[in-house]
């Protein structure tokens, strides 16, 4: 088992290669967003619903196949057929696609309308619907990349796509003056450059053949997760959007800031973490170790995420001052930290699906969503009017904590795993407590805060020490870990022999 997880933290590193480009291009990008020489505040949060709409709109079009051909593509009896799988997939999108795309595009000036009250954004509309067709496709080629272990393909295009975005987008919004059509107008062209740099892969893995049993029995497996995929990116959205129509853009553009922030930690980490491990959980499937493998990874994965929270919460005050062009951003602080913690849930119920997921139970997988969906549209038209942009951090934290348990006791109940639950909640108390003492110390001087804040984060792994959170064996390996990578001089070393081991 030692040696999966040490195979699952090399392809994470790599992975986090490719998201961490992505989300440090984000938070590069976050001086020119809140800049009002070039983006107002309002348009900040217009950008924020446009954003929304395009996960909405890549959800939708992707027809739950993305989770399908996850569940297919390794399954032993149709090892031969990966090629036929993949090509049938991508057949299915494309020919669906393309009609609904363009209807959506004919009619961009009535969603305009509905959306914004004014037809002005129907050329960005266009744009949107335009991204969220390729990088519906893009998204399921990268999970092709992800089944067959390709974590330096998938690094390298998310960097090079990124990269091109970026440069893109400032020329566009600097140079030209182009505003949020510059800023959709580089995100297109960085999708295009994805996809273009992702076909030779494709070509390899394809093969010219649509294999209709086996695509009927994605779909049919596929159907409950259709509703659920819908729900997932309108739970995901409806904070937004709530914000947008019952307070205003300009109180959207301060949430979008802290769910940049904290959304960057989800994809450094969380999306890297199961980018690195869905193949991994597939092929144990069978395997007779799969109950602690599966505990175990639980807890490790909660455990570097509640860190690397920490770290987030506790310095998001000195970030906002340092990244953004105007005082009226530093409200998102609060907001960064509810945020973060609802992540934590998001990450805790991904990996507590796999009960459901190996005894094919997307029924209740869709069930749950869809609940999962209503309550938290319920919490947001509670909250919201009651407290801004706290009141949808809450509605999003309660909602994804909720979640999270109702997959825990379903999935429990069709495939037992004794999890490490007492290990979890601890985590989640001793960092939480001293995130709120942290939140305390905004009022003091930043020399004072800073020393304080850091001796709290230090402490963090102590404290756990304290409630026997670390096996014998466990801190055994930390003693050794810390003996290797003690040594700065011998940091190259060390991550070259980490990179080329198991």
């Amino acid at each position: 088992m030692l040696n999966d997880l040490k195979v699952t933290s090399k392809h994470t590193f790599v992975y986090a290669l490719g998201n961490i480009a992505a989300k440090a291009i984000g938070i590069i990008l976050i001086p020119l967003y809140t800049d009002p020489k070039f983006i107002s505040q309002t348009d900040f949060g217009e950008l924020a619903i446009l954003e929304a709409t395009a996960q909405i709109l890549t959800g939708i079009l992707a027809m739950a196949m993305t989770s399908s051909i996850q569940r297919w593509y390794w399954d032993n009896a149709l090892i031969k057929e990966q090629k036929s799988i993949f090509f049938s997939s991508l057949a299915f999108l494309v020919t669906l696609n393309i009609p609904v795309l363009l209807l959506l595009t004919l009619n961009a000036g009535w969603f305009s309308q509905l959306i914004f009250h004014t037809p002005d954004y129907s050329y960005l509309l266009k744009l949107t619907f335009a991204t969220a067709g390729i990088r519906m496709l893009n998204n399921q080629i990268k999970i092709v990349i992800k089944l067959r272990s390709k974590p330096v393909l998938f690094s390298s295009v998310e960097i090079v796509k990124l990269t091109s975005t970026l440069l893109l987008t400032i020329f566009f919004v600097v140079q030209r003056g182009k505003g949020l059509d510059g800023i959709w107008e580089a995100t297109l062209i960085g999708e295009l450059i994805a996809l273009v740099l992702m076909l030779r892969f494709t070509i390899h893995n394809i093969i010219l053949r649509i294999n209709t049993q086996i695509l009927k029995e994605m779909l049919t497996y596929g159907y409950p997760l259709m509703l659920s995929a819908a729900s997932a990116v309108i739970l995901s959205t409806t904070d937004r959007y709530m914000i947008h129509f019952l307070v205003g853009p300009q109180e959207t553009a301060i949430y979008s800031l802290g769910f940049r922030f904290a959304n960057a930690l989800q994809l450094v980490l969380s999306i890297s973490i199961m980018s690195a491990l869905t193949p991994l959980r597939m092929k144990k499937i069978n395997d007779p170790d799969n109950h602690r493998f599966y505990a175990k990874t639980l807890t490790y994965v909660s455990f570097a995420f509640v860190f690397c929270l920490l770290i987030l919460s506790l310095f998001s005050l000195e970030a906002l001052k340092i990244v953004t062009k105007s005082t009226n951003y530093w409200a998102a602080n609060g907001i960064i930290p509810i945020l973060s913690y609802a992540f934590m849930f998001t990450l805790m119920r991904q990996n507590l699906n796999i009960g459901l997921v190996i005894r094919k139970k997307t029924k209740k997988v869709a069930l749950l969503v869809f609940t999962t969906t209503i309550l938290n549209f319920g919490l947001n038209a509670l909250f919201v009017p009651l407290w801004d942009s706290y009141g949808a951090s809450l509605a999003t934290l309660l909602s994804q904590m909720i979640f999270c348990v109702l997959m825990y006791w379903q999935s429990q109940k069709v495939y037992p795993i004794k999890y490490e639950l007492n290990k979890l909640f601890i985590m989640v108390i001793v960092s939480a407590a001293i995130v709120v003492s942290a939140m305390a110390l905004a009022p003091l001087n930043v020399w004072m805060r800073l020393p304080i804040k850091l001796g709290l984060l230090v402490l963090f792994p102590f404290i756990l020490y304290l409630f026997n959170f670390y096996e014998p064996r466990e801190i055994e390996i930390i003693k050794r870990i810390m003996k290797t990578w003690y040594n700065p001089m011998k940091l190259k070393e060390n991550f070259r022999r980490f990179l080329n081991s198991a």
